[in-house]
């Protein structure tokens, strides 16, 4: 079933219908949530505020055009996010903070432990936006159009982003790309 259908089940009265689209995208909006923290409780807490506040928000949700609910709940994810570090208390530098965005899975892959660090260490060197961009279009599988929605660029600067990220990573690390790819 397609989103728009659960999102018409659920504010036809349907509550189930939301649960079909939290177990759809939980996984993947814990995985953003957990990227940009590092803390596994700290993710789960704003993980629990994001689907509150689509709960709240999901009767009026197609009343934009060309509304789609994966860019949506990452919108609300990112912007949760940010609240969450503007009213911490001690001050934190958010692109200081480390991504563990590689899964077991993925790294389970390398049999290399030098590969693997290699890897995080060329992607640690990435400006933040090439990375945020690099990470959402790779790993999330999100369309331009969602990404620049999530990180309030223009679609095109995004594309173009993404594109010059890709080369630095043919030319500097071709084996990135080639484990990426897999």
């Amino acid at each position: 079933m397609q989103d728009r259908e659960y999102i018409n089940r659920f504010q036809a009265g349907d509550y189930e219908a939301f649960g079909a689209l939290y177990e759809k995208y939980i996984d993947q909006i814990f995985a953003f949530i957990y990227r940009k923290t590092s803390h596994r409780e700290v993710a789960e807490d704003i993980c629990s505020k994001v689907w509150t506040k689509a709960l709240k928000s999901l009767e009026f949700f197609w009343e934009k055009d060309n509304a789609n609910f994966k860019a949506w709940i990452y919108c609300i994810a990112n912007n949760t996010v940010i609240d969450y570090y503007r009213t911490k208390k001690e001050q934190v530098d958010m692109e200081s903070i480390a991504e563990p965005w590689i899964t077991r899975d993925f790294a389970a892959q390398i049999d290399d432990k030098d590969t693997l660090n290699d890897i995080l260490q060329y992607l640690e060197e990435l400006r933040p936006i090439e990375k945020e961009i690099f990470i959402l279009r790779i790993w999330d599988d999100l369309s331009y159009k969602h990404i620049a929605k999530i990180c309030s660029e223009k679609e095109d600067n995004c594309k173009k982003i993404f594109s010059r990220t890709l080369k630095k990573i043919q030319a500097n690390f071709m084996l990135v790309l080639v484990l990426i790819l897999l």
